[in-house]
């Protein structure tokens, strides 16, 4: 989601201009005038997004910068970032309410991404996947990556076996598809200036094609018609959330399979009573962010399939580390309400499938 910038400049800006109407949105951060506040004008640009740190000692001399676009239903970019350190936590999650999949293409630097139960190092020609619904810390150095951003939904919907990888580096230099898939996403960034929104629309269901095909499942008969039950249960799920009834006994008389095939579907997320909460607990997240004003918690707590309040709350809370009243809050404590966004935050807000 960068450029180098050249001193100067707002901090962010869209280049839209009215003789670029048709043009597709783009947010870019810039360094301002003054050269000691470099550090903590990137930190407040992805302060709505990132807890960020940058090194004390980084060298900001080089020049760092974010670039990103907004191709409708995916937001795609490149970054170029000093020495930093990176957060989210589930407090952030909660308050933000975006359940999105972020696959970053390291070509300089490296890191170290922990996720709360492992650690990962991310190197040049290799890309890591972070699920932002998801806890997770990156100890950077100057890095330059090529970023996209899909909705969990849209890769569900191209059959993307992407559960599981939270935090995982994955080599793309060596592997035909994914380096295939990265040099499309790095001439698409670098082009994306001169495409029109129609244009970009068509571009970005290509970009979902092609990250689906790079997190397929092994090859063979058995294995694509596991892939294809595993995708139909997992809408059912979806359609399903908001009823009490959802449970791995109505998939299995849905679906007429066995326990033990039920929970190898879903091992990767610890089986399928544990996928069905996340899922149900994920919904409440973006309801409860949603704009148009918070919603009763109770109303929230029904539509996603609780039998109470009380449980519903119990269960936001384990997961989250606030409870669903407390939502809002990031928002209040930041002073910043949502007509005043920043753009980037914005677009991950309403970006869907």
């Amino acid at each position: 989601m960068s450029e180098n910038s050249a001193p100067g400049g707002p901090a962010s800006e869209n280049p839209a201009s009215d003789d670029q109407a048709a043009a597709i949105p783009c947010d870019r951060f810039r360094f301002p005038a003054d050269p000691d506040r470099w550090a903590r004008a990137w930190e407040e640009h992805l302060a709505s997004i990132y807890a960020v740190t940058v090194a004390r000692d980084a060298d900001l001399s080089a020049g760092f910068g974010l670039t990103t676009y907004h191709f409708g239903s995916v937001l795609l970019g490149s970054v170029s970032a000093p020495v930093q350190r990176l957060e989210r936590n589930a407090r952030m999650i909660a308050q933000q309410g975006i359940d999105h999949i972020l696959l970053q293409f390291y070509t300089v630097g490296q890191s170290r991404v922990a996720n709360g139960r492992r650690a990962a190092a991310v190197k040049p020609w290799q890309l890591v996947v972070l699920d932002m619904a998801q806890p997770v810390v990156t100890e950077a150095e100057a890095v330059c990556a090529t970023n996209i951003m899909l909705p969990r939904a849209l890769l569900a919907e191209h059959g993307a076996t992407i559960e599981g990888l939270h935090g995982q580096s994955l080599d793309y230099g060596g592997t035909p598809v994914r380096r295939l898939f990265h040099t499309f996403l790095s001439g698409l960034a670098a082009c994306a200036g001169g495409l029109s929104a129609h244009e970009a629309h068509h571009l970005a269901r290509s970009a979902a094609h092609l990250c689906s095909a790079c997190f397929q499942p092994e090859e063979g008969a058995a294995r694509a018609a596991d892939q294809l039950t595993g995708i139909a249960i997992r809408r059912f799920i979806e359609a399903e959330l908001g009823s009490e009834a959802l449970d791995a006994q109505a998939i299995l008389a849905r679906f007429g399979l066995s326990r033990s095939k039920l929970y190898r579907l879903f091992e990767a997320e610890g089986g399928v009573a544990a996928y069905i909460r996340e899922r149900r607990l994920l919904r409440a997240m973006r309801l409860l962010t949603a704009p148009g004003g918070t919603p009763r918690v109770s109303s929230v707590a029904f539509a996603t399939g609780f039998s109470s309040q009380s449980a519903f709350s119990r269960a936001f809370s384990r997961r989250f580390g606030v409870l669903p009243r407390e939502t809002g809050l990031g928002e209040a404590l930041s002073g910043m309400g949502r007509e005043a966004q920043p753009p980037l935050f914005s677009w991950m807000k309403t970006l869907a499938a």
